[in-house]
């Protein structure tokens, strides 16, 4: 009788707010909330997504949405991500649980040890991995990385009711294209812990079914399953770093992290989901100029507010900037501000898409009524916003901050008009004369 207690309080634990009856949904108000118009429990993260941020740009204009298949969603990323790999949790770093400096090797209380998982706990058994991208015939892609996440909720647990949780994750560095798979646990379904053990060290072990295989279709689920938005998390980027995942350390190299810290150079990094648009996942996050937490990276507003600080496990002060732990707090709280918010309510804040696929990045919200040249949003108008331009007409690409003139073209004009500005001297007038002129000529072919 206990065991089946246990494991009702376990579905309650491990299902989405949408399985929830109107009571039990209110005993989860820090994850869950009623929905009156649709009368169902639902997420309090989803309704804060409801609202699609449109960009101006679809990259590659891919439009079709996430399929439900898990093959057919592959075969949707292969293209630009190659082959998933096959998952080999032995092969995984595993997570280091620490306290007080000194790892320990057995499952601590929530909270007790030095860096908890978001959920606060502190189980010995995780392990996560990095692989090279390959194409169908078995040829490396160097531009793309997968990252796969073996995570132990407790070897007792495992034993008992099979609650264990596989993912992994792939980009692409050169067009920013990502897709995202996760083990069926997020719809009450553990299958996958039928692949998986436990070692003599009381790490995960196990290798899960390949791609290809129809026990592939079984173990790994699209986000369009569950439901889930993954983008409201993996908001700026593909990963998400937190000190307890960061703990696990590449084997040929101490210094760097198994999940890829390419923010740190991520202004510019590009980034789209792979039938993203078409699912309405929104990669927008909260931008404001000259806001110095966004001098490396983009925002993640919602994991940062909701979860790492709502769930008061992850405290974002406490581990960033790396190099002055809440240094930046009064930078951090004019974030949260404008999330709380939102950026259509809050003077100079925006939504900032990054770059991604044939796409530049925009930032929604601006006055369009002007232009000031600056094409590639570095903060500096130079010859680097006129490559920018030319890039464009050679792709034969609309992007809104290169069309300068307005004119819902961008060609010869813009760069004249673009020159213009970077001029601003004498010669501008000059300039003046020769768009006009060009203008004429136009209105007379």
């Amino acid at each position: 009788m206990k065991k089946i207690l246990i494991l009702f309080t376990l579905n309650y634990l491990f299902a989405d707010c949408s399985d929830l009856d109107f009571d039990t949904c209110l005993q989860y108000t820090d994850y869950c909330e009623w929905n009156n118009d649709s009368n169902e429990c639902q997420d309090i993260t989803e309704n804060n997504q409801n609202n699609f941020i449109e960009p101006s740009c679809i990259p590659y204009g891919q439009i079709d949405p996430i399929p439900l298949n898990t093959t057919e969603y592959a075969n949707m990323c292969m293209e630009y991500l190659g082959v998933p790999p096959t998952i080999d949790c032995g092969e995984g770093v595993h997570i280091p649980i620490y306290v007080n400096g000194n790892e320990v090797y057995s499952d601590q209380p929530d909270g007790y040890c030095d860096d908890p998982d978001f959920k606060g706990t502190c189980k010995v058994g995780s392990r996560i991995g990095r692989v090279e991208g390959i194409d169908i015939n078995g040829n490396p892609i160097p531009e793309v990385v997968w990252v796969y996440f073996c995570r132990s909720a407790g070897q007792e647990i495992f034993e008992d009711f099979g609650v264990v949780s596989v993912q992994m994750i792939g980009y692409n560095i050169n067009n920013g294209a990502t897709c995202f798979f996760e083990s069926p646990d997020a719809v009450n379904d553990n299958i996958q812990s039928n692949y998986l053990w436990f070692n003599e060290d009381g790490l995960l072990d196990g290798t899960l079914p390949s791609f290809g295989t129809t026990e592939f279709d079984q173990v790994f689920h699209s986000p369009t399953v569950s439901g889930a938005n993954c983008m409201s998390c993996h908001n700026s980027d593909p990963f998400i770093h937190d000190p307890w995942i960061d703990n696990a350390k590449l084997p040929n190299n101490l210094n760097e992290t198994v999940v890829p810290k390419y923010e740190y150079d991520g202004i510019d990094l590009p980034y789209f989901a792979v039938g993203g648009y078409g699912s309405q996942f929104s990669n927008a996050s909260i931008h404001i100029e000259e806001n110095n937490c966004l001098n490396c990276h983009r925002s993640s507003m919602e994991l940062a507010v909701n979860i790492f600080d709502g769930n008061g496990n992850v405290l974002v002060n406490e581990f960033m900037p790396p190099y002055d732990h809440g240094s930046l707090s009064e930078d951090y709280n004019e974030l949260i501000e404008c999330f709380l918010d939102s950026p259509e309510n809050t003077q100079n804040c925006n939504w900032l898409i990054p770059p991604g696929g044939n796409c530049n990045s925009e930032i929604i919200g601006l006055n369009q009524d002007t232009n000031n040249g600056d094409v590639n949003s570095d903060g500096f108008i130079n010859v680097l916003d006129i490559i920018q331009i030319i890039n464009s007409i050679l792709n034969d690409h609309y992007f809104l901050n290169a069309d300068i003139n307005l004119d819902e073209l961008v060609n010869i004009l813009d760069i004249i008009e673009l020159v213009n500005i970077i001029l601003n001297d004498e010669e501008t007038q000059i300039i003046d004369n020769m768009i006009n002129k060009v203008h004429k000529i136009n209105k007379i072919y």
